[in-house]
């Protein structure tokens, strides 16, 4: 997402996959397989929207609003999207970028409003700085589609993932290397953003009736550098680490590239599965889990909104929590031949990937 952000947040976020998928072949959304992209995402419980609620004639000028931009992940995620909005020549797509910053998302928004938008989809800064402009596209029956972030405010259909997901992935894998018993630190974030906030939740969620407890807790802002003088301060402090759990895989990689410095041998470290951590994680040989946050988000919110301009009824909640990609399965999913910015699952055909990823 452009303006690129500092340097200290630029690799955040990163997340990962498990499967490529084959978008389908039809022009119009047909059936729920082609929003949940086969089974990558589930319906959440059993809210749909009414047949017709939102049905209007194309063409369809669809909104995409960005939290901000400056990660691989997200990069990705803006890609997929728009080739599936490619896909349909009824739509057209105008993207927004908040620049992380919550007040210039509203600015974004109300300016959206002016551009007689028929849908818009949206990945929040935080859950509720949008809730008045949210209200106002409600109140002109234009329908919301919130991807990859939530919000608390008035929306259509979401589409979501990562989050507590992620966290709890990583807790629970260290509560098993661990046997239930040890002392772990935690790198978590950038402060103050939802994305982290959750993830953290969700890994003190997984150690909770565990004696697996938290000697170290540091904010490495996702990135490598901040975390490489975390991670270094806290192997000279002596403090004892059985285990690492990181919001981020910058963030892990530096703790290894300061465990070895230091001959200290390596403790299970939580990553995530884009091409870049799977690489790391196969050379150094650490133990290690990554959760799969999906960038074929923004092409199922894409397809669940063209199937509410269509009139159809659509489950109000999708959320994707496939199986983390482990030790076991760690050579299925590393692709030697792609560069460190790609993230699986992706829902971009194969000759796109090679196209935009292919080490030169």
């Amino acid at each position: 997402m452009h303006h690129a952000l500092p340097k200290r947040i630029a690799a955040a976020l990163v997340l990962a996959g498990m499967f490529a998928l084959t978008p389908p072949a039809q022009s119009q959304i047909d059936n729920e397989s082609d929003i949940t992209l086969g089974g990558l995402l589930a319906p959440k419980g059993a809210d749909k929207t009414a047949p017709g609620e939102y049905k209007k004639a194309g063409p369809y000028k669809i909104a995409f609003a960005l939290p901000g931009v400056g990660n691989s992940w997200i990069v990705q995620t803006i890609e997929e999207g728009k080739i599936e909005a490619a896909r349909h020549k009824e739509i057209s797509f105008i993207q927004t970028d908040a620049e992380w910053q919550p007040a210039k998302q509203v600015s974004d928004l109300e300016d959206l409003l002016t551009k007689n938008v028929d849908a818009l989809i949206i990945g929040t800064v935080t859950p509720s700085n949008v809730n008045a402009e949210l209200d106002k596209f409600a109140d002109r029956h234009i329908p919301v589609v919130v991807s990859g972030s939530g919000t608390t405010g008035k929306f259509a259909v979401e589409v979501r993932g990562g989050g507590e997901y992620f966290g709890r992935v990583g807790g629970q894998y260290l509560v098993q290397q661990l046997h239930g018993k040890g002392t772990v630190w935690a790198f978590r974030g950038v402060a103050g953003i939802q994305e982290e906030v959750d993830r953290y939740n969700g890994f003190a969620e997984a150690l909770k009736g565990t004696d697996v407890k938290i000697g170290a807790e540091v904010y490495g802002d996702w990135g490598y550098a901040k975390a490489k003088q975390e991670c270094t301060d806290l192997v000279l402090s002596g403090k004892p680490v059985d285990g690492i759990w990181s919001s981020g895989a910058e963030m892990t990689r530096a703790c290894i590239d300061v465990f070895q410095q230091y001959h200290k041998p390596l403790v299970p470290m939580t990553g995530e599965a884009n091409n870049g951590w799977l690489r790391v994680w196969k050379t150094s040989g650490v133990s290690s889990v990554a959760p799969v946050f999906p960038p074929g988000l923004s092409t199922a919110a894409v397809r669940a909104t063209l199937a509410l301009l269509e009139g159809k009824s659509v489950y109000r909640h999708y959320w994707s929590e496939p199986a983390p990609i482990t030790t076991a399965s760690l050579d299925k999913f590393y692709k030697p031949d792609l560069n460190d910015n790609f993230w699986v699952p992706s829902s971009m055909p194969d000759a796109k990937i090679k196209e935009l990823y292919a080490n030169k």
